[in-house]
């Protein structure tokens, strides 16, 4: 493992995204590219359109920025959706509203004279055929739902089935494959104080708030369960109304576990959620490859998907009370090691500015 890079004065160019913007925004410049704008970031800089793109990449060739970070689209540029929608969201600025999406295709052509990397926060195992050129031009390819089998990344884009042996065998491909990183969802929204939060009075067992209608079938096939669960004497907690997410947070502290079922993607924000107030996370078995993952007995509870699987999974986890507030403790200061937005941030920005590997 390569020692660690000083990247307090780094300067990031950010396209799409906004969790640097969020983290660093003294020395962060974002520039938008999605159709809809957002207050969850802060003051951005601009939207993300062929001129302005071209305009800092000149200063970074200038020495103004260390780092291009491009956080990918899901569609071509080309793609209906943005000339539809785009003019009703910023009507004010008709040349953002057409172009703004074409900022991260534009670095198929530009040159750029600092380390880029690309990020990928979609639910979505591929990646858009719009967006393979990125293997080529980055650094390193950070995506949140990574395959297991990292070629599949390519089924349905690239190829139109599984990659064969052609691309597998192929290096050309290998070197693209090889530049792919797992990364993880940060936490931004919770409360400083759960930072060092006594641990919680418990009073159920088990806490579940989520959508199930329209979501994944993993979740519905574990909802009888949790009624069986419930049937055989475990005390559940299981709001039917939306809860305000201070309220959302604080009540699902009081329990010992909290079901965390995959929703459209493996990943998701309850897996660290829940660790921040010390409830322990129940989830299904992952599908992904995952950075620093919550680990099994120690950080956090997996299930089989199969029936039953949930059942046995919470039985066994509750006999043992001791082991599950040791677990929590555990898994809140891995959480706020790894998986808030400056851990995500410093981790990216340490993989964009190592040095190369002779």
């Amino acid at each position: 493992m390569s020692a660690p890079v000083d990247i307090a004065t780094a300067r990031i160019l950010e396209i799409g995204g906004g969790y640097f913007k969020l983290q660093y925004p003294e020395r962060t410049t974002c520039l938008w590219t999605w159709t809809k704008l957002t207050n969850d970031f802060g003051a951005l800089d601009g939207f993300s359109t062929p001129d302005r793109i071209w305009r800092e990449l000149r200063a970074a060739r200038e020495g103004k920025y260390d780092v291009v970070v491009v956080n990918t689209l899901r569609y071509s540029p080309w793609h209906p959706r943005y000339w539809a929608r785009g003019m009703f969201y910023t009507p004010t600025d008709p040349w953002a509203s057409l172009t703004r999406q074409f900022g991260p295709a534009m670095l198929r052509w530009l040159n750029v004279p600092v380390p880029l990397v690309a990020v990928e926060m979609d639910d979505h195992f591929g990646i858009s055929k719009s967006s393979v050129f990125l293997l080529d031009k980055a650094k390193a390819y950070f995506k949140r739902e990574l395959p297991a089998d990292n070629w599949q990344v390519l089924s349905g884009s690239v190829h139109p089935h599984l990659p064969t042996l052609r691309y597998r065998r192929s290096d050309k491909w290998k070197r693209r494959i090889a530049k792919l990183q797992p990364i993880s969802l940060p936490q931004y929204r919770f409360e400083p104080r759960w930072r060092d939060a006594p641990f919680p009075e418990k009073t159920h067992d088990i806490f579940f708030s989520g959508g199930i209608e329209g979501n994944s079938t993993v979740r519905a096939a574990g909802l009888p369960e949790l009624e069986r669960l419930r049937a055989m004497g475990v005390s559940i907690d299981q709001p039917t109304e939306r809860l305000p997410y201070d309220a959302f947070m604080e009540r699902m502290s009081h329990s010992w576990l909290a079901w965390s079922p995959e929703g459209m993607g493996w990943d998701c924000y309850r897996h660290y959620e829940a660790p921040i107030v010390q409830a322990v996370p129940v989830m299904n078995n992952p599908t992904i490859m995952r950075y620093a993952p919550l680990l099994s007995g120690v950080h956090g509870v997996y299930y089989d998907i199969e029936p039953g699987g949930l059942e046995r999974a919470v039985i066994a986890a509750l006999a043992d009370k001791d082991k599950l507030r040791a677990m929590a403790q555990a898994a809140r200061e891995h959480v706020f090691a790894h998986h808030t937005v400056k851990a995500h941030c410093d981790h990216i920005l340490q993989m964009a500015l190592a040095p190369d590997r002779a």
